[in-house]
């Protein structure tokens, strides 16, 4: 056995997503690549709150996956799940020695009640020491809910190595993945059933994240309104025909062919250039931020991924040439045996914050 497959794997990544848990252990081997150790992703039935309320369900599920898929231990890094997390973006002037009490002074304008209430984070943006003034992302997280969802995976038996947020997740991902030029401020759009963030990764650097009001749900109401059809109605219709002939309807010339993808996509184009307007934005503040550096990758994550042709009219509306991300995957990670088995389009709807999870410590200290 080589040295590379000898090496123990890092903690289980551990992600309790809206109706699957996503699960993933990662390999560190030489040279900045990765072999993927197990993954898997178990269904369930009901909101992640009654989950999460139910420890003794939860634990059925995660034992399921782990015995399935040969996970290696119990030593878990978990998500905070989105919507119980805080980000904000602070600026601070260079000439602060305090970074922690500025941070502190600064967040206590962004919260209700005492920040003793709250689990405080921060990375570096912006610390060039010619700048006038610093920045960093910070994270918020009541201290109360961070305690039940340590309780709950306790109560689940497993040995809890780190609580993560999603922002920080990805950008191990981002960093193990790309490197140099290709690293250059990373888009990666997360699409849910009732909300959606925008985090942009430039190099090693969480640089923004910001929720927009662009989602599944959002989606799947203008469709059955407009065609006149129940919502699982239009879910079928858009798993089933996407938007995969989206290219004709953008040059004028859709086919008979392509009537069901081109009639979807005429119905939700007005909710995607929507979100192209905030992204504009959001990429006009990165570029102030990198002094004008390009993107280089866009990605869509979330259950909107799974929409054929999602991300191809992303990415046409953007004027953005995507690159081919299988190829740069299978250069980074390769797998342990069948069952680890990733596709590109697999990995950025499903699995992708597992894995950044699972990364916790292989690519950074954080």
């Amino acid at each position: 056995m080589s040295p590379a497959k000898s090496a123990d794997p890092g903690s289980i990544g551990l992600d309790i997503d809206f109706g699957q848990i996503h699960m993933c252990q990662i390999r560190q081997r030489e040279h900045g690549l990765y072999t993927i150790v197990a993954k898997t992703s178990v269904s369930y039935s009901g909101s992640r709150e009654e989950l999460l309320a139910s420890p003794k369900r939860l634990k059925a599920l995660i034992e399921k996956g782990l015995k399935d898929k040969n996970f290696k231990g119990r030593r878990v890094a978990a998500l905070m799940p989105w919507d119980d997390v805080k980000i904000v973006l602070l600026t601070y002037k260079a000439s602060v020695s305090d970074i922690d009490g500025e941070v502190v002074r600064m967040l206590e304008h962004h919260i209700e009640g005492s920040i003793g209430e709250y689990v405080v984070d921060y990375v570096p943006v912006r610390s060039n020491p010619a700048d006038e003034e610093h920045a960093v992302v910070a994270t918020l997280s009541s201290r109360d809910r961070v305690n039940r969802l340590l309780h709950t995976l306790m109560d689940c038996e497993l040995d809890v190595d780190s609580l993560d947020i999603a922002p920080t997740a990805l950008r191990r991902l981002v960093s193990a993945l790309y490197t140099g030029r290709a690293a250059d401020n990373v888009l990666m759009i997360n699409c849910y059933r009732d909300d959606s963030y925008l985090t942009v990764i430039s190099g090693r650097r969480l640089l923004f994240n910001q929720a927009v009001e662009f989602c599944e749900s959002l989606l799947l109401k203008r469709v059955a309104e407009k065609l006149d059809i129940t919502i699982e109605s239009a879910l079928h219709l858009l798993l089933s025909n996407g938007f995969q002939q989206q290219h004709t309807l953008l040059s004028g010339s859709a086919t008979e062919d392509s009537n069901i993808a081109a009639t979807l996509l005429e119905i939700v184009k007005p909710c995607f250039l929507d979100l192209v307007e905030e992204i504009n934005r959001v990429l006009a503040f990165t570029a102030l931020e990198t002094h004008g550096a390009p993107v280089s990758r866009v990605c869509l994550l979330g259950s909107v991924a799974h929409w054929p042709g999602a991300q191809q009219v992303l990415v046409s509306l953007l004027d953005f040439e995507a690159p081919d991300g299988q190829i740069e995957f299978t250069q980074v990670f390769e797998d342990e045996n069948d069952n680890t088995c990733v596709p590109w389009s697999g990995l950025f709807s499903d699995i992708s914050i597992a894995m950044g999870l699972a990364l916790r410590g292989l690519v950074d200290s954080k």
